[in-house]
């Protein structure tokens, strides 16, 4: 009798802990989710508010910086989209070795993390390893077919790679389907394209139409 109670009582003790441990995971996942969520805001929030190159946007950035580091070193550490969102966030502190060592993490942990993949394909195509760096943003655009803002990655890096006809489409989805911000630069990636498929009247149409949705080289 007392074997058979202890055996009743350690099952309903697993049981519990289990509940427990799930309980507590997903309270972590959701407070993971939570702060990727800050982070990207007030990432794009800098990049919205400071010009590029100066010191106040390196503050900012900076201060987003800590914030996410306080979540990597505590209950987030093995979160592969806390560590996809701090190499994307390198690369626009310019620290592109240390974006792409983020991603490689990133991808060990989760290899269908779409943001890892842009940030290691963005990387490679900053250190002009452009075959390579198309291939992770085909498949970040595969992982995320309506990120319009991904596309232009993906339409720069075809260009990069002299596949002008692929470049036009994935410029021109984003020109039609994407907010109003991307189609500047989505206009004059794509001019660069129709220049390398020898469509120039194309190409000074665009380069025009950058110039009206406020796009400056």
């Amino acid at each position: 009798m007392l074997i058979k109670r202890f055996s009743i009582i350690s099952i309903i003790t697993v049981v519990i802990g289990a509940i427990l441990f799930i309980n507590i995971s997903s309270t972590h996942a959701t407070d993971c989710a939570s702060i990727i969520t800050t982070t990207n805001n007030d990432h794009k929030l800098a990049l919205k508010e400071h010009p590029a190159g100066t010191d106040s946007l390196l503050t900012a950035l900076y201060k987003v910086e800590d914030a996410l580091f306080d979540a990597m070193r505590g209950k987030c550490s093995d979160n592969s989209s806390i560590v996809s969102t701090m190499g994307e966030l390198q690369l626009s502190l310019g620290q592109i070795p240390i974006a792409q060592l983020y991603a490689i993490k990133a991808l060990e942990m989760d290899n269908d993390n779409w943001q890892a993949h842009y940030v290691f394909g963005s990387a490679l195509n900053l250190q002009k390893k452009y075959a390579k760096g198309l291939e992770h943003l085909q498949r970040a655009s595969e992982l995320q077919p309506d990120n319009h803002s991904l596309l232009v990655n993906l339409c720069s890096s075809y260009e990069k790679n002299k596949q002008y006809p692929e470049a036009i489409q994935a410029c021109s989805t984003a020109i039609e389907k994407g907010p109003y911000d991307i189609r500047g630069t989505a206009h004059f990636l794509r001019a660069q394209a129709y220049k390398g498929n020898n469509e120039i009247t194309l190409a000074e149409r665009d380069i025009e139409l950058a110039k009206e949705f406020g796009f400056k080289q």
